[in-house]
């Protein structure tokens, strides 16, 4: 069976054994702490001796002043003479063997030369035979006349195939005042050394899984591993516990009583220093360890040193240590009753001037473990401000766990309240929305029996940013609004949150309530979204800075500045850039995980709008390993990030893949996108979903929802949409639409404004607005809003009557080199197809659906040939013979009007001369009807007509219905109407003379 992790000691073993087996011996020393596995490697390798012939001896140390000189020696000998056949064991010297054995009394020393001597010759004769192995054990409990022997035994074997191997704790033999401290350093400059130490964690999860006969998992074994140091006794000891279904964190009796065994070895101040820094944690600085225990720091260092020497801590660096191993630690602090007392101790020592050697998180483990020995103020702050810490690190249960020891310690109403909020929170972003209900209640219920109004309207605003509204936090919010401020008006929710922020910010500040007034400023932040706004939330981010730097709040100092850039951003001011690489660089500078996170993101964000896709997605995936997919406020903008940067390249095919089930809105990014794509019917089904007046609409998403609608209307020419969209954009020119806190960048309102313009057939405000939308998105530095405002441009400058062709051309150009395929491919996915009834019209990557007519059917033939004269007679009748279309014969020849003349002459000779009224009356009637035959023959001036002559009907009825057409595309598709009002040309010949390609 292979001895995990022994391979190279293994090798080295088996190396001397087959050197003894061939030429000669030598001495091997085998060293490490207990339980490390130096019993399980020699024992292998004396396996391996028998099995190529050797003879193996071996003798065990004892530790007990009552064990008898020489005794591993007596083992070896007496197992010599049990082997060794009759000749062998004749020529040794049996006389102070027997001495040795205490078989027969001894007449000198007994560590004498001769004695040495004797057993040396013994294994030398029967090693002429055969090689011999010999194995001494825990030759840390040896006495010095044994260990004098060895040496002896070593120096005179050495060209005889005599191989001696011996195990110690090295730790313990080097330590100050042990006897065969001076007696091992002759020996090991003799031998080959060979010092085992803990397995790796790959190492450790292959003993577990061999001991327990299953395999645990990475988080598991990494655990073990960091309990036991590695050591393979330990190791197997707690897979067993494991594998009995007991937690890993208990300690087996064995290793409790090997531990406590070479605790006990420790002289008492370094056993009591280590029982003091056992307090502090696995970790501990050394200065905050001899505070603890009010000893000088140099004398603390010299325990140490002793401590390191026997392995049981190790030097981190930078005046930290560690203990070898979680066990260690764990049976020091075990052994401790007074517990508290010591934890106190720690507290107060970290109170001073050491403070910032203390891990908020230990701080407040102490502080908390000290139990009534410290004011309970003391404990409770000192666990927020680990709550803290671990929020700054993403570690929301960490910090869930803090805010609960909180809460378990507060006596404090309002203290709880505000805990009770904290750690509502908390739980939400853990994804844990029961728990925080409850929590949220607790704070709400808190408020109310301390009939608070302004604690009873931060648990409201608490309640309305962080949980989903529902009717229960409606009517909170209206409550604390009636209590606080007066009778609520009829408004939507985020007016009534608005409200309450603003007078609690007022009142916090005149109370000089720093907490209550980044409550206030946090939620009045929060509720102000949409065009207009970014002014007053740029103001309010200042505030903000300012109280985090007052209160040393890093968090919100980091969220303050990130979304000052924002503000910036949506108030189209090219400042924002800088304000990015400031908040980029406090972050770099702070190095937490949160900060590094928040980073990443918004400098992905940039990246995107800049037109860097692939440093985008990078960025992204950077943020997604720092581990906060699982994060229940990342969820919404990790799916929306991605969303927006595969919508600014076209990429819909990935967007069809994102899961969207837990968004808020998944029908606006659908339309959005159907639009893009062209399908205006799925887009009008995903409007549908538009409901402002709910209590329950989220208003950072305002402005993305205007996006969608300016989009819709331009794309189905929805005049009346328009309309409304324009009234709402046009307040707001020269800004950009921003939502969701910045995840999303909906480009200027200046293009938004263009296109509805551009609906409405106001062609030179949009070539205006169209034109600063691309000047505002050059300024901003955003590549790709700057090729959609040209894109839309080209549109605006055709049906204006402006040459656009260059600028259409520069478009396709710059979207191929940013890698917007949905541009750069845009005229190869122009279409105009007919399925059925129904005609599909794409242009410029928006699409229409049209029943059939013939005016469609009219502009197919001159797309399907463009630059080539199509006869209008040939669109009017595609069936007519040439003839029909070339012109014809006269419909009457000379010979037929001859023939007409005679007869109307005959009927009025008739006609004067009938007698009978009825027979005249019957004449009249057939001069008349030749007559009317006589005027349909005829043409302008009495010209006469021609068969086939219809050049001139086809002229005007085709002309007729191809302008027709045109009108009601442009309530469907303007831009395409556009291009081919200036593209088509009708007349007795009609040609499409653009350069577009249609698939038809």
């Amino acid at each position: 069976m292979r001895l995990i992790g022994r391979d190279h000691p293994r090798a080295v073993l088996r190396t001397e054994i087959d050197r003894a087996a061939q030429s000669h011996g030598g001495l091997v020393l085998v060293a490490g702490e207990p339980g490390i596995g130096k019993t399980t490697l020699v024992t292998g390798a004396a396996e391996e001796a028998r099995r190529q012939g050797a003879l193996v001896l071996g003798g065990s140390c004892w530790d007990s002043d009552t064990a008898p000189g020489y005794w591993p020696w007596v083992q070896v000998v007496r197992a010599l003479r049990r082997a060794a056949v009759p000749e062998e064991w004749a020529s040794v010297d049996r006389e102070q063997l027997a001495v040795l054995l205490g078989e027969a009394p001894a007449t000198r020393a007994p560590e004498s030369f001769p004695l040495s001597d004797a057993v040396t010759s013994a294994l030398v004769a029967v090693s002429q035979q055969r090689p011999v192995v010999v194995v001494l054990e825990d030759l840390h409990w040896a006495d010095i006349a044994s260990l004098r022997l060895l040496e002896f035994a070593a120096q005179h074997t050495w060209f005889e195939r005599v191989l001696l191997v011996g195990t110690y704790r090295d730790a313990e033999v080097a330590a100050d005042g042990h006897p065969l401290r001076p007696l091992m350093s002759p020996l090991v400059s003799r031998a080959t050394s060979v010092t085992l130490t803990g397995l790796s964690v790959a190492e450790v999860g292959e003993l577990m899984a061999s001991t327990a006969g299953r395999a645990p998992d990475d988080a598991l074994v990494a655990a073990v591993h960091q309990r036991t140091g590695g050591n393979p006794f330990f190791v197997e000891q707690t897979a067993r516990l494991w594998q009995s279904g007991n937690p890993v964190t208990a300690i087996a009796p064995g290793v409790r009583d090997a531990l406590q065994r070479r605790l006990s070895l420790l002289p008492e101040p370094v056993g009591a220093l280590l029982t003091t820094a056992a307090v502090l944690g696995r970790e501990f600085h050394r200065q905050v360890l001899a505070a603890t225990a009010a000893l000088p720091v140099p004398h603390v260092d010299r325990l140490l040193d002793q401590a390191a020497q026997a392995r049981l801590v190790q030097a981190l660096g930078a005046g930290r240590f560690s203990f070898a191993h979680d066990l260690v630690r764990e049976t020091l602090y075990s052994s401790l009753d007074d517990v508290g007392v010591r934890h106190t101790a720690v507290v107060e020592a970290l109170a001073g001037d050491l403070a910032g050697q203390a891990i908020p998180a230990d701080l407040a483990r102490h502080a908390y473990l000290a139990g009534d020995r410290l004011p309970e103020e003391q404990v409770v702050e000192l666990l927020v401000a680990a709550a803290r810490d671990a929020n700054s690190r993403m570690a929301v249960e960490e910090a869930a766990g803090h805010l609960r020891r909180a809460l378990e310690r507060s006596t404090s109403r309002h203290r709880r309240m505000r805990l009770e909020m904290q750690l509502a929170m908390e739980l939400f972003h853990c994804g844990d929305p029961g728990d925080s209900a409850t929590h949220f209640t607790a704070a709400v219920d808190l408020a109310r029996e301390l009939d608070d109004p302004e604690a009873l309207a931060r648990a409201a605003l608490t309640r309305y940013r962080f949980a989903d509204l529902d009717e229960t936090g409606l009517a909170l919010l209206r409550d604390a609004h009636a209590r606080l401020i007066g009778p609520p008006p009829d408004e939507p929710a985020d007016v009534l949150a608005r409200s309450l922020s603003v007078r609690v910010a007022d009142l916090a500040r005149n109370g000089q309530d720093d907490d209550a007034l980044a409550d206030g400023l946090w939620a009045a932040h929060d509720t102000t979204w949409g065009l207009g706004t970014a002014a007053h939330r740029l103001a309010l981010t200042e505030e903000l800075t300012e109280l985090a730097r007052r209160r040393s709040d890093h968090s919100s100092e980091s969220f303050a500045a990130s979304l000052r850039w924002v503000a910036l951003l949506e108030l189209g001011d090219p400042r924002y850039l800088d304000q990015l690489q400031s908040f980029v660089t406090k972050s770099d500078n702070w190095g937490m995980p949160r900060f590094t996170f928040a980073s990443a993101i918004d400098q992905s964000i940039i990246a995107a709008f800049r037109g860097r896709f692939t440093e985008a997605e990078a960025l992204m995936a950077r943020a997604e390993s720092l581990g906060a997919g699982d994060h229940t406020g990342f969820y919404m903008m990790h799916v929306h990030l991605w969303w927006a940067l595969w919508q600014l390249q076209g990429r819909y095919d990935e967007i069809d893949k994102l899961d969207l089930a837990d968004y808020p809105y998944p029908g606006l990014l659908l339309g959005i996108t159907a639009l893009s794509r062209g399908d205006t019917d799925a887009a009008r089904l995903h409007l549908a979903s538009y409901n402002p007046g709910d209590d329950r609409f989220q208003r950072m998403f305002e402005p993305l929802w205007q996006r969608f609608r300016a989009h819709f209307a331009y794309a189905t020419g929805d005049r009346g949409m328009a309309e409304t969209m324009r009234a709402e954009l046009a307040p707001h020119r020269g800004q950009w639409l921003v939502s969701l806190y910045g995840c999303d960048i909906g480009g200027p309102v200046d293009l938004w404004l263009g296109l509805v313009d551009l609906t409405l057939g106001r062609c030179d405000e949009a070539v205006a607005e169209l034109t600063a939308a691309h000047s505002s998105a050059e300024l901003m530095r955003s590549r790709p809003w700057a090729v959609e405002a040209r894109r839309h441009l080209a549109d605006a400058l055709r049906a204006q009557g402006s040459p656009s062709a260059s600028l259409s051309a520069e478009v396709t150009r710059d979207a191929a080199s940013l890698g917007m395929r949905h541009l750069a491919d845009h005229r190869s996915a122009n279409e105009f197809r007919r399925d059925g009834d129904v005609w599909s019209l794409s242009y410029n990557g928006s699409t229409a659906r049209m029943p059939d007519s013939k005016g469609l059917r009219d502009l197919h033939v001159l797309l399907s040939s463009p630059g080539i004269p199509v006869p209008a007679v040939s669109l009017l009748d595609p069936e007519a013979v040439p003839s029909a279309r070339l012109g014809g014969d006269p419909i009457l020849d000379d010979e037929a009007k001859a023939a007409y003349r005679r007869r109307l002459a005959e009927l009025d000779e008739e006609i004067d001369h009938a007698h009978d009224d009825s027979r005249a009356a019957a004449l009249d009637r057939e001069r008349a009807a030749l007559l009317e035959e006589l005027r349909s023959a005829a043409g302008l001036a009495g010209r006469t007509r021609r068969l086939g002559d219809e050049a001139e009907r086809a002229r005007k009825t085709v002309t007729a219905r191809i302008r027709d057409t045109l009108r009601k595309l442009d309530a469907r598709h303007p831009g395409l109407a556009s291009h081919l009002r200036e593209h088509v040309s009708t007349g007795s010949t009609c040609v499409y003379s653009g350069q577009d390609h249609f698939r038809l």
